[in-house]
């Protein structure tokens, strides 16, 4: 008998049965065989706002809060879904406080690289998505997870998600994508360094890669537009690139404790002001 599949659906929405939990159920209802499906919901979870003081990256995080819960269900699931809705044409700010203090994933990139995840972004209007798809696919990809399909869902009530058939015909095929080996593969001109599909135009000709932080030229021949990216200074899409980077912060966290005093007689003359 084949193992069973242990499915972890991250819901970044407030609204209980909103179209976000049932997007996740329906993916989860599609994947082959019968998987076991565990949920978190994050605005529930004690997520506390990052300190920025780089301790995660040698040791636990000073937060007594849900993080870890949260982070050690994402390694010992078998995939992730992750479902948050646009708010004013971004993401669900739940899923970027979890991920704020995401530089914990560096210290468990064995049980967390590579791991498949699908990304659906729920919005009520036509084009009103704005960047909240681009905040759940960063969400998957900044932990190392291996994003292996993405969906707009355009659900305006609760349930508009599985009431109309586009909704039901995305949940089947991000199921698909979710358990195929074929590597992800986006629609349309994508980043030759990573897959994302979200560019800055810089100057004439220039372009820079939201998705891996890649940047290079674009160019237009024949009704065809051809682009050219290089690798990111500071890149996470492979497992020793997260290696290496966890490495470059511990160094540059003890080159900052070694001028913490020369920096604080700096900053001196800015203490004070009001605040509201």
């Amino acid at each position: 008998m084949a193992e069973m599949m242990n499915l972890l659906g991250i819901i970044g929405s407030p609204r209980k049965m909103g179209n976000c939990e049932l997007m996740v159920k329906e993916i989860a209802a599609a994947v082959p065989g019968t998987p076991k499906l565990s949920m978190v919901r994050l605005v529930e979870k004690d997520i506390r706002p990052c300190k920025a003081c780089y301790r995660c990256l040698t040791g636990d995080c000073p937060h007594p809060d849900d993080f870890t819960g949260v982070l050690r269900a994402i390694m010992e699931a078998d995939a992730v879904i992750v479902a948050a809705p646009a708010y004013l044409r971004g993401t669900h700010s739940c899923i970027q406080r979890f991920l704020d203090r995401g530089l914990q994933a560096y210290r468990h990139v064995d049980a967390l690289y590579g791991k498949p995840a699908v990304a659906v972004a729920t919005a009520g209007v036509e084009d009103g998505e704005g960047s909240a798809l681009l905040g759940v696919e960063n969400f998957i990809r900044q932990l190392g997870l291996s994003l292996k399909g993405r969906a707009v869902v355009r659900a305006t009530f609760p349930g508009d998600a599985i009431v109309f058939e586009e909704g039901r015909t995305t949940a089947r095929r991000l199921a698909a994508a979710l358990v195929s080996t074929d590597d992800y593969a986006p629609e349309g001109l994508s980043c030759p360094e990573c897959k994302g599909t979200y560019f800055e135009f810089r100057k004439m000709g220039a372009i820079y890669c939201l998705s891996c932080g890649g940047a290079g030229t674009f160019s237009a021949d024949g009704g065809k537009i051809g682009l050219v990216i290089g690798p990111p200074a500071h890149s996470w899409r492979k497992k020793e690139d997260m290696a290496s980077h966890r490495k470059w912060l511990i160094g540059r966290r003890e080159e900052f404790l070694r001028r913490r005093d020369r920096l604080k007689d700096a900053v001196k003359p800015y203490l004070g002001g009001e605040f509201i």
